[in-house]
């Protein structure tokens, strides 16, 4: 069981601890920062002893970043679910409506994610195509690089992000699924640079107007993980860069704990809890609203992807669309934000695993 007081409310509190685990007792709250060390693997997180070789295979891993500008929208992710793992990079012309990308899919771990944002660089591929996330935000800047040699949909991207104090505004979460038992994650929007290239001349991204999300996840999730996700950015009509993420997923206490993000400019406001409704499928409209009136929000898929996989006592059941969104989100200062000009996803994710 933690030894740490819980908050009352969701809101930001401090700045983030070095270590969420601290002598196999696990730091629940939301803050502003990164943790020194995501270091989960420490914790006990079930109520019997199990070796550290136990524990992390049900230490679910992932490093995922979504980036564009009015042109072009991109997912990509390096997933570790131990006992399979995944490279998998979509990338969305929102102009010419046309999909590039590739998806890797590893038996067992294939790669090992950093505990820590402050350096750290995974790299990984095969078949022509590579994935490499680089982090280091001492050095105030994160990469994203991506090559594939099909002949059909060739694609080179290279992406800088900007992670300098006063560029980005970073905050972190450590929520329950169980008594000690939880769920972390780090989750920031940045200025983008850099490029693109699909066989063609390369499409430069100007930071003015181009931003990106960096989200830094591990948890303890049961056999039978679910989750409903949905993200945006863009910039208003004034030229401020505008961000957000709203999630409804397994953590107990959603109104003390969770990851819901809005971002405007120079400040990051944590939002209350919220439930994403499809009531016509995931190809249709869904819906994002809260009890609070700060959440407000349609999503209209435009270019669907899914993952489908049967393994037997394992299965994956995706669907991650991109697309735009209308509505309102509602600041803390009691700004009302038109969702209008931001792009984004959503994710509705079932795993047994």
């Amino acid at each position: 069981m933690s030894d740490q007081t819980p908050e009352s409310g969701y809101r930001l509190r401090g700045d983030a601890p070095e270590r969420l685990v601290l002598n196999g007792a696990t730091l629940f709250g939301s803050w502003r920062g990164i943790p020194g060390q995501a270091n989960l693997i420490d914790a006990r997180p079930y109520p019997f002893p199990l070796p550290r070789a136990i524990r992390r295979l049900r230490l679910k891993e992932w490093q995922a970043i979504q980036a564009g500008d009015s042109e072009w929208f991109l997912m990509a992710v390096l997933y570790d679910a131990k006992f399979t793992s995944m490279a998998s990079l979509d990338v969305w012309n929102r102009a010419e409506k046309r999909a590039y990308g590739f998806r890797r899919l590893f038996p067992g771990s294939r790669f090992s994610l950093p505990e820590s944002l402050s350096r750290g660089e995974t790299s990984v591929g095969g078949s022509g195509d590579r994935l490499t996330i680089a982090t280091d935000a001492a050095a105030g800047s994160f990469t994203l690089e991506a090559h594939s040699k099909s002949r059909k949909n060739p694609l080179d991207l290279a992406l800088r992000f900007d992670f300098a104090p006063g560029k980005c505004f970073p905050s972190s979460a450590c929520m329950p699924l169980g008594l000690n038992r939880a769920i972390y994650s780090t989750k920031v929007l940045l200025p983008c640079s850099g490029t693109i290239a699909t066989g063609g001349p390369a499409h430069h991204f100007d930071p003015a107007s181009a931003s990106g999300i960096l989200d830094d996840h591990k948890g303890y999730y049961p056999y039978r993980l679910r989750y409903d996700w949905v993200t945006g950015f863009g910039t208003d009509a004034s030229g401020r860069r505008i961000g957000f993420n709203l999630t409804d997923n397994q953590v107990r206490d959603q109104a003390t704990y969770n990851e819901n993000r809005l971002w405007i400019d120079g400040r990051v406001d944590a939002l209350p809890p919220v439930k994403i409704t499809r009531p016509n499928g995931p190809g249709a409209p869904w819906i994002i609203q809260d009890t609070e009136g700060m959440v407000d929000l349609v999503f209209h898929p435009e270019a669907g992807h899914q993952i489908k996989v049967r393994l037997g006592l394992a299965e994956i059941d995706y669907e991650g669309p991109f697309g735009r969104f209308e509505g309102e989100l509602r600041a803390a200062s009691g700004e009302l934000v038109n969702a209008s000009p931001l792009y984004g996803m959503g994710e509705e994710k079932r795993v047994r695993m």
